[in-house]
């Protein structure tokens, strides 16, 4: 009988997530409860990034006036394409950034100033949607977390049992970092900066030698979900989720702790 590997999308799956977001051109700054993706989804030609860098160490200190493409090519960072519509080229996406001179860093950090005064951890990351139409960077992202009542004692109480557990998120995690609030994953099962496609890769992956189960939330799980022997669907946050994650769905959860009920469920 093949080992049980549970795979854990990180926010709305094994926390909350907080997000600070800046409409370049309106100039609006508040804290929104939609999803980047769905944002992304909301635009004819979205496609949306996540920075490979952490703000304290290459943008905190900056001068607010520079534009961030700008720093960007000199600082090096690189931009990670998580989600896009079709038809759409990571290349294309990266492009276009590193042309943008309408986000600057006063933007990024009125975000994280705002992100600041939340109750997250200090696992913080930055996230651009870019509107590929208009060719210009729409949204400033910051972006944190902080793990639902029910995740520390269901991961402990699974590694107890045995099971393999990993984390792919299309945030801004890192194995290391997160391992030290989540201790119960191994670091090397810890996977960030995600595209569907490699959730579902990873998936098809740990198929080889395990029986795999997905719990997912968003439109972005949804090629993992159909690839897993069992497709778990986390409600427990609040989302605008497409029909066809609902169908792929062979259980829906309102509480992180449910995972552990459905665990015993099906032996």
């Amino acid at each position: 009988m093949s080992k049980l590997a549970v795979v854990f999308d990180g926010a709305g799956v094994l926390y909350a997530p907080f997000r600070i977001i800046k409409d370049i051109e309106r100039g609006l700054t508040k804290r929104s409860r939609v999803s980047g993706i769905t944002c992304t989804e909301g635009l004819e030609r979205g496609a949306m990034t996540i920075l490979k860098t952490r703000y304290e160490e290459t943008l905190k200190e900056e001068e607010p006036s520079k534009i961030l493409s700008d720093v960007m090519r000199e600082k090096k960072i690189e931009n990670k394409v998580i989600y896009k519509k079709k038809g759409i080229s990571d290349r294309e996406v990266v492009e276009t950034i590193l042309r943008d001179k309408g986000a600057k860093l006063r933007d990024v950090h009125e975000t994280m100033s705002l992100l600041r005064r939340c109750d997250i951890l200090p696992i913080i990351g930055v996230g651009l949607i870019v509107d590929m139409a208009s060719k210009k960077i729409k949204y400033v992202i910051a972006g944190g977390i902080h793990f639902f009542p029910g995740t520390l004692k269901l991961v402990k109480e699974l590694r107890e049992r045995d099971i393999s557990l990993f984390l792919a998120s299309g945030d801004r995690i890192e194995g290391e970092e997160m391992t030290a609030y989540l201790p119960y994953i191994p670091a090397d099962n810890i996977f960030g900066m995600m595209k569907p496609e490699d959730k579902r890769d990873l998936v098809r992956e740990l198929k080889k030698e395990h029986k795999v189960m997905m719990v997912g939330d968003d439109r972005n799980d949804y090629l993992a979900m159909w690839e897993a022997d069992i497709a778990v669907l986390s409600l427990q946050e609040a989302a605008d989720r497409p029909g066809k994650l609902f169908e792929v769905a062979d259980f829906r959860i309102n509480d992180i702790g449910e995972v552990k009920e459905i665990i015993e469920e099906i032996g």
